[in-house]
Parts: structure tokens; C-alpha cells; sequence
């Protein structure tokens, strides 16, 4: 990979740089066709942030920096340091609290990602300081409202591990998820989370038992808001859930307590193998 070195500033408009991700999924991938993210640089963010755990191979930490990257961008919530795209690493501070910060710089190889990262710190040299992006508020649920499934149930593989449902008639499976899902709505645990760029929730489902709501659920679903309803888009198992909840919380200790729950279960599981 060759860096532009001692070259004049290129400096693409925030139309040319969004149209580098390609899809506007905020998913990893999409961060990767607009960035090459060195491990070593990756590492050097985790030792500069709040320890956490952020996965096998660093998946949420990647899905964490694909949401804010682009977002900084989108709003235009970037400063120019000569030919370096510099910007935060989303909400990520130092054990003191003070702000990290990323920079780009373009690849002058063909056919390979346009940037790369290539400072990771907290203290950039450039003399206007950015700010994270913004993340307004999702719209609220309202607890009444009509939850209407829009995924198929017959052939899923996660359902078919909850005794409850695994031979039950698809009407019940039906009630069984709505049900369990307005149950979650009315005790406040939703988590935020976006999906193709849409704010979402997911919605914690417990069938099997509902005595302690911090323990982790049987299964999980995404659901968006719309005018006068609630619409389940997909069913997960609780795991899958963690990295893009993490993606938009401000720290991973404000997530909900079967969110964290259900994570550390799937770390133990991981070590079990």
C-alpha cells in the first residue's frame, strides 16, 4: 500500500468522500471499502479507551467505527490537517475523559480502499478540534401500539431452539412474539440501534422466564417506529444485538442490563469451545 507523501492537499467534497462507503449501511463493510484500518492502529484506540469488551477479531469495536466514521462525515463534523482527514472516534475518551481522535490520509493505490487510517491519539496537531456526530433522538414507543410482524417464522433456525415455540402452530408463534414483545415494551427495555441508517430498537423476548429482566432473553427482535405502528423486521438471537447497540450508546455501561448480560454470556460460551 503507497500513501501520498509530500503532495499538495486533496481535499474531496463530503458528497465525493459519502460516496466512497458505497451502500449507506453504517455496516463494517461499508467501512472498509472507504478504509483501510490497520490492526496495530485498531489496537492502539482500544489501549487509548475505556477497557471494554469489544469482541472476537474487534467486531464491535470495527461496527462502532463504521457508524461514527460515516456519520462524522454526513455532518460534516471533520477538520483538515494539510492532506489528513481528522475527526473523533465517535464518543471514545481516555480513562481521564479526554476526546480520541482518528486520521485519514488518502491511498494512492489503485483499486484498493481510497483512505486509510493512519494516526490514532488525543492530541491532534491540527488547530480546530472536531466534534463527535450527532445522534437526535429516536422516536419514541408508545406502549399501545400495534406491533405487526413482518418476518417470515417457518424456516428460522433461532426459533426452533425455544422449546416454547419449536413445534408451535405459526399463529402462536405469532401471538407468543407480539405478546412478549408489548410485555418488554411496558417494563422500559428497549435498546436504540440503527439499521441501514433507519433508527430502530431491539425489543428483549423472554418466554421461557420473566423473573429476573436483566438476565438474557430467549431471543431478541429489531423493530422500527412508524406512523401507527411497530414494525418487527427481523428475530435474533440476544448476542447479534450487542455490537449495533454499542454502535450508538454514549458507554457500554448505559446499555440495558440484559443487553450487557446477554454479550457476557456469549463471551463465556466463546471460551467454553
Amino acid at each position: 500500500m503507497t500513501l501520498i507523501e509530500n503532495e499538495p492537499a486533496v481535499r474531496p467534497t463530503r458528497e465525493q468522500l459519502l460516496a466512497e462507503f458505497g451502500e449507506a449501511d453504517l455496516s463494517v463493510q461499508s467501512l472498509f471499502r472507504f478504509c483501510f484500518v490497520p490492526t496495530g492502529r485498531l489496537g492502539l484506540l482500544k489501549a487509548l479507551a475505556l477497557d471494554e469488551d469489544w469482541g472476537t477479531g474487534d467486531g464491535v469495536l470495527l461496527k462502532y467505527l463504521a457508524v461514527h466514521v460515516r456519520l462524522s462525515i454526513e455532518q460534516e463534523r471533520f477538520v483538515w490537517n494539510e492532506d489528513q482527514l481528522v475527526m473523533t472516534a465517535g464518543n471514545l475518551r481516555t480513562s481521564t475523559g479526554v476526546p480520541i481522535y482518528i486520521g485519514l490520509v488518502r491511498n494512492t493505490t489503485s483499486n484498493e480502499n481510497p483512505w486509510a487510517l493512519n494516526w490514532v491519539g488525543d492530541r491532534p496537531s491540527c488547530t480546530e478540534l472536531p466534534e463527535p456526530p450527532l445522534l437526535s433522538a429516536w422516536d419514541p414507543i408508545e406502549p399501545g401500539v400495534e406491533i405487526v410482524l413482518g418476518v417470515e417464522l417457518e424456516d428460522s433456525e433461532r426459533l426452533a431452539g425455544v422449546s416454547t415455540l419449536a413445534d408451535a402452530p405459526s399463529a402462536l408463534r405469532t401471538a407468543a412474539i407480539v405478546g412478549a414483545c408489548h410485555w418488554a415494551m411496558h417494563r422500559g427495555l428497549p435498546a436504540s440501534h440503527m439499521f441501514a441508517g433507519i433508527k430502530s430498537y431491539f425489543i428483549p423476548l423472554y418466554f421461557e422466564s420473566r423473573a429476573d429482566l436483566c438476565s438474557p432473553p430467549d431471543l431478541v427482535c429489531s423493530v422500527v417506529v412508524q406512523s401507527n405502528r411497530l414494525l418487527i423486521r427481523s428475530v435474533l438471537d440476544p448476542e447479534i444485538a450487542y455490537p449495533h447497540a454499542r454502535a450508538v450508546a454514549l458507554r457500554c455501561d448505559q446499555l440495558p442490563g440484559w443487553l450487557q448480560e446477554s454479550w457476557a454470556a456469549s463471551a463465556i460460551g466463546e471460551g467454553e469451545d
